[in-house]
């Protein structure tokens, strides 16, 4: 009799699972602001608070006086596995917050920020996925060329890395300004599923696991910001590696399915750095009105220590430009376009969220309803690139599809 595996849960996850939040390389999240989100192009920006991630240098720039800025923004991701034309999807929208904040006073600032650095959501497959049909066969050695009906099914994970950040930037001249900041990287991982294994050699044999991850880091931020003249602005910033040591817990391990497959063990501790990476940025005035920026962010992924995964990747890279227009003193608009190349092979993507190569187009609006309150609205739709290989399992191909439709809302308040 053939083996089959009818999947009633989620049995396994992949080493890099979670990666919900989209803009970035492999590990490295960006999209921390409603102000990136209507534009993707922030590195030479200094206009509003969020530069204490993107630009610190630039910092210097903003008015003197204390600035809070908030953001949260809503995410409707469409991610699939398709397995031999059966389609399997992702249920979860995840939500993003961030905060900022800088305190300005003549020459010097202080400058603050809670961003989503890596991981940064959650996913729920609740008919399966990749992870849960492949676990399933290689656990019951099936029949090559037989690939089981898909069964009801659920799959869960999420990733936070929440990254700390505070420093000071100094204003050298009217050209030069510096930053340098620390940031404290607190990583937590979790997953969590349950699957039954039909008509193998031992009948109805329930299958599940739950494990977590945490880990802790300091890295240092440095930045340099150029103001040539009233048109043209530079910002610069390198954000050093952050070295992470995952610690597991393992609370349900069936067939030891965490440690063979994740390479979780209870106790132990693995390498996952999150890399470091160098932003730049131009900013230049085209008119009174309008304003253009163009911004490179490059992604250090083979420097880091990923226990020999690095070895399979080659660094990832962002590009973008994008165009501000100023109706008049309250209300502005604009639209912006990225590349982005993550620098990873689709057999070596993580399945709950794929890392693909994108194409990503944003605009949106912001308004001062008087000099202190400021609010602004994004809108972005990342269209990623389809992409597909091989295995050795019934279904023969894996395809990955993906896109993400991001809502952001921004508040900023000046006192």
């Amino acid at each position: 009799m053939k083996k089959v595996l009818t999947c009633v849960g989620g049995i396994a996850l992949s080493c890099s699972f979670a990666a919900t939040v989209f803009a970035g390389a492999i590990d490295n999240k960006t999209n921390w602001s409603a102000e990136y989100i209507r534009t993707f192009n922030r590195n030479a920006a200094t206009d509003y608070a969020d530069i204490a991630a993107y630009n610190p240098a630039g910092t210097v720039k903003l008015q003197d006086g204390f600035i809070i800025n908030g953001s949260v923004q809503y995410l409707n991701t469409d991610i699939k596995n398709i397995l031999g034309g059966t389609s399997y999807e992702n249920d979860e929208p995840p939500i993003v917050p961030g905060l900022f904040g800088v305190y300005n006073r003549d020459k010097w600032s202080l400058y603050g920020a809670l961003t989503v650095v890596g991981g940064g959501g959650k996913v729920e497959y609740s008919q399966g996925n990749l992870t849960t049909v492949g676990a399933g066969w290689t656990l019951i050695g099936a029949d090559i060329g037989f690939l089981p009906p898909p069964g009801p099914s659920q799959l869960t994970a999420k990733s936070y890395y929440l990254g700390y950040t505070l420093g000071g930037a100094y204003e050298i001249n009217d050209i030069f300004s510096i930053s340098v900041g620390l940031r404290y990287v607190d990583a937590q991982r979790e997953g969590e599923g349950s699957g039954v294994l039909t008509h193998s050699t031992y009948g109805l044999v329930p299958v599940a696991m739950k494990f977590e991850e945490n880990g802790k880091g300091w890295g240092g931020i440095f930045g340099v910001n150029i103001a040539p003249n009233d048109k043209l602005n530079i910002g610069m910033r390198y954000e050093m590696r952050t070295n992470l040591d995952l610690k597991g817990r393992v609370y349900e391990n069936d067939f030891n399915l965490v440690g063979e497959i994740l390479g979780i063990v209870d106790g132990k501790e693995r390498p996952r750095d999150l890399p470091a990476t160098f932003g730049l940025g131009f900013s230049y005035w085209l008119s009174p009105k309008l304003r253009t920026e163009a911004n490179f962010t490059y992604y250090f992924n083979t420097a880091a220590d990923w226990g020999g995964d690095e070895n399979n990747v080659d660094n990832g890279y962002d590009l973008g430009i994008a165009l501000e227009y100023h109706f008049n003193d309250s209300f502005l608009g604009s639209i912006g376009y990225m590349r982005t190349e993550t620098g990873i092979s689709p057999s070596y993507m993580s399945r709950e969220n794929p890392e693909l190569d994108a194409n990503t187009i944003c605009g949106g609006i912001a308004y001062a309803f008087n000099e202190n309150f400021h609010t602004n609205l994004g809108l972005s739709y990342i269209s990623y690139e389809d992409d597909s290989f091989s295995t050795s399992l019934p279904f023969k191909t894996v395809k990955y599809e993906k896109t993400v439709i991001d809502l952001a809302l921004g508040l900023e308040y000046r006192f």
